[in-house]
């Protein structure tokens, strides 16, 4: 009787521990979702902006330049 009990017991947690593992790593037969090979490029507003102009010649704000330039 005893042995019996610890054959099934055995048994158990041999199958305890295969049905753990089929469900960790995932069954076979699933393919692993690909993620996209390309993605558009993100698109800004450049609308609306400052007017870009260069820092050179410009007398006033010179507080924000550097004080070796």
């Amino acid at each position: 009787m005893n042995r019996t009990v610890l054959i099934i017991a055995a048994i158990i947690v041999v199958v305890g521990i295969a049905v753990t593992f089929w469900i960790v790593l995932g069954p076979a037969g699933t393919p692993e979702p690909t993620a996209p090979t390309t993605t558009a490029p993100q698109q800004f507003d450049t609308t609306g902006g400052q007017e870009m102009r260069p820092r050179w010649g410009a007398q006033e704000e010179q507080g924000n330049d550097a004080a070796g330039d």
